[in-house]
C-alpha cells in the first residue's frame, strides 16, 4: 500500500507539471498566388510525412487523389491542394517516426486545423476539403468531428467534403457515408447547386463488419452538420479500420503500443515509455474494478460481479483519452486496505487474544521453535475464519464467471474465420486505387478525385475562381510555405505506411521516387463509382 501510495503522488505530480506545460502550437503558413474553388488538404499515413516535409509535392497513397483530382479539374482557379506535414509516427514500433501515435495525432490536428484556418481566412470563398488515410484519416475524422459538432476552427458549410480511406476511428458496421446509410452520393458543398456532384450518379458498398482500431472514445456514430459530406472507405479486412468486433483485447494491445516510444537507439528509454503506459493502464483498470465490480467491506462478504470484462476494463482504460482519475485511485486503494484492514482485524481477534499470547509466550521461552509452531498453527486455524467454505466457493464461482465473461468478449479472437479474414490486411490496407468499388469499376481513390474535381466546378460557378487573396498574392516557390516557417523544400517521409503498417502508396516505397500506375491522372469524365466504407 505505501509503494502504491508513492507510486500514486508521483504520478499526481507528474499530472500537474504536465498541465502546467503547454507546448506550442505549430507555425505553418500558407502560401497563396491565387483563391481556389476549392482547396484540398490531405493528411498522409504513418511514415508518409514529417514536420518538415514539402506540402506541395506529391507522394504516397493520396498522391493518388491528388493527381487525378488537378487532372480531373484541370482548369486554373479550380483547385489547389497541400499535404499537411506532421510527424507521422507510431513510437517507432513500425517504420516511420519515433513520435508516439496519440501524440503524431494530436500534432498532425493541430496543423489541420491552422492550414485550413489560414485558407479560409485568406480565401473567404473558398471551400475546403480534407482527404485522409490510416493515421491521416484519424486525424481527418477528429477535424471532421469537430466542425460537424460546431466547435472546429471553420464553420460547417465552409468544409464541402471529408474523404476518409482506412480510418482507424471508424465505428462497427459504419455505412460509407457514416450517419447516413441510405446515402448512395455524398451532398453537395452548401450554397451550391450540386449539378457537378448529381452527375457523379450513384454508388453502393457493403459496409465491412467490423470497427476501427483506435481508441473508442474517437469514434462518432455520425458528423454532426458535415453527415452526408463525409465518406468513409473501408476495404473489408483491413485491420485498420475493420478489426473484429469481439476482441477488446486486440484494442487494449493498439492503444497501449500507441501511447509507447520505443527506439533501438535508447532502450532504456523505450523501457520507461513501455512502462509508463503499463502503469496508467493498471491503475485506470484498477480503479474501475474496484470502484464498480467489487463490493462488501470484508472478506466474508466480499463480492465479484463485473459488469465488463477484463479485457474490456483494459480496453477503456487504455484509451489515451481515458484520463487518470488520482482521486479516484486513492478511493479504490482505501477501498481495497479497508477489506485487508478487516481480514487482520480477524486474524488478530483469533491469533492475538489475552489467552493465545499467554501460551505463546510461555512455549517460546522454553523452546523458540515450539512458539512459532504454534503461532503457525494458530494462524492457519484463524485462515476458515476469514473466508468460510461458502463464501469460498461463492468467489470461485464468481472468478469462473469472470474469466467466462472474458473469453466471450473476445470470441471473435478465437475463431478461425476471424483469421482467414484478415490473412492478406497489409495488401487490403495498401489497395485503395487498385480495388474496384462502383458500377464501372472506378477505385475508391478514383471516386474521390472525382468527387472533389465536381466540387470545385459547383463552388467556381457560385463564388468565381483564380480570385485574389486577402493581402495579396505570394510568391509561391517550390512548395506552398513561405521561407521564414523553415519548411524543407524536399519531402522527408520516413519509409513507413500507415496505420500501423505498410511501407508507402500501394506497397511501394513512400519516399515519393516512384509513381504507382493508378497515380495517373485521370482523362476520362467523372464515373458513377464510389469506393470502399472505412469500418
Amino acid at each position: 500500500m505505501i509503494a502504491f501510495t508513492v507510486s500514486l503522488t508521483s504520478v499526481s505530480a507528474g499530472v500537474a507539471a504536465a498541465e502546467e506545460v503547454t507546448p506550442a502550437a505549430p507555425s505553418t503558413q500558407v502560401a497563396l498566388d491565387v483563391c481556389p474553388a476549392l482547396y484540398a488538404l490531405g493528411i498522409q499515413g504513418t511514415g508518409e510525412s514529417s514536420p518538415d516535409a514539402a506540402p506541395s509535392t506529391d507522394t504516397g497513397m493520396l498522391s493518388t487523389v491528388f493527381r487525378s483530382m488537378s487532372a480531373e479539374a484541370a482548369e486554373p482557379g479550380l483547385v489547389d491542394r497541400a499535404y499537411v506535414p506532421y510527424e507521422a509516427g507510431f513510437g517507432g514500433a513500425v517504420p516511420g517516426g519515433v513520435v508516439p501515435y496519440t501524440e503524431s495525432v494530436d500534432g498532425g490536428l493541430q496543423r489541420l486545423r491552422g492550414m485550413a484556418t489560414q485558407v479560409t481566412q485568406r480565401c473567404p470563398d473558398t471551400r475546403i476539403a480534407v482527404v485522409g488515410y490510416s493515421q491521416g484519416a484519424h486525424v481527418a475524422s477528429l477535424f471532421a468531428q469537430e466542425v460537424g459538432a460546431g466547435t472546429g476552427t471553420l464553420p460547417p458549410e465552409k468544409v464541402a467534403a471529408v474523404a476518409l480511406f482506412a480510418d482507424p476511428t471508424r465505428a462497427e458496421n459504419a455505412p460509407l457515408f457514416p450517419g447516413a446509410p441510405d446515402r448512395a452520393a455524398p451532398d453537395p458543398a452548401p450554397g451550391t447547386d450540386g449539378i457537378a456532384i448529381a452527375e457523379l450518379g450513384e454508388v453502393r458498398q457493403a459496409a465491412a463488419p467490423g470497427g476501427g482500431l483506435g481508441p473508442q472514445s474517437d469514434q462518432a456514430a455520425d458528423f454532426g452538420r458535415l453527415t452526408g459530406r463525409v465518406a468513409s472507405f473501408c476495404a473489408t479486412g483491413d485491420l485498420a479500420c475493420d478489426a473484429p468486433q469481439g476482441a477488446p483485447i486486440m484494442r487494449a494491445v493498439a492503444n497501449l503500443v500507441a501511447q509507447m516510444k520505443l527506439s533501438g537507439g535508447d532502450p532504456i528509454g523505450s523501457l520507461v515509455s513501455i512502462a509508463q503506459a503499463l502503469a496508467f493502464t493498471s491503475i485506470k483498470t484498477a480503479t474501475t474494478v474496484v470502484d464498480e465490480d467489487i463490493s462488501g467491506t470484508t472478506l466474508a462478504d466480499v463480492s465479484l460481479s463485473p459488469k465488463k470484462s477484463i479485457s474490456q476494463r483494459l480496453a477503456d482504460a487504455s484509451d489515451p483519452r481515458n484520463q487518470l482519475d488520482v482521486n479516484a485511485a486513492f478511493r479504490a486503494l482505501l477501498k481495497v486496505g479497508m477489506i485487508g484492514l478487516n481480514a487482520v482485524t480477524t486474524v488478530v481477534k483469533t491469533v492475538l487474544n489475552p489467552a493465545t499470547v499467554a501460551e505463546l509466550a510461555t512455549a517460546t521461552l522454553s523452546n523458540p521453535l515450539a512458539g512459532l509452531t504454534l503461532l503457525g498453527t494458530k494462524l492457519v486455524g484463524a485462515v476458515p475464519q476469514l473466508v468460510p467454505p461458502t463464501t469460498g466457493v461463492r468467489l470461485v464461482n464468481e472468478a469462473f464467471t469472470a474469466v467466462q465473461q472474458n473469453i466471450t468478449d473476445n470470441k471473435e479472437l478465437l475463431d478461425v474465420t476471424t483469421w482467414v479474414r484478415y490473412w492478406d490486411t497489409m495488401r487490403r490496407h495498401n489497395a485503395y486505387s487498385r480495388i474496384g468499388a462502383g458500377a464501372q469499376g472506378t477505385t475508391p481513390t478514383g471516386y474521390v478525385a472525382e468527387w472533389l474535381a465536381a466540387l470545385s466546378r459547383d463552388a467556381a460557378a457560385v463564388s468565381g475562381r483564380a480570385a485574389v487573396p486577402v493581402g495579396g498574392p505570394d510568391t509561391r516557390g517550390v512548395g506552398i510555405f513561405t521561407s521564414p516557417t523553415g519548411e524543407s523544400t524536399t519531402p522527408k517521409p520516413s519509409g513507413g505506411g500507415q496505420f500501423p503498417f505498410g511501407t508507402g502508396a500501394d506497397g511501394a516505397s513512400s519516399g515519393g521516387a516512384t509513381t504507382p500506375p493508378a497515380a495517373t491522372p485521370r482523362t476520362s469524365a467523372p464515373t458513377t463509382a464510389r469506393p470502399f466504407s472505412v469500418n
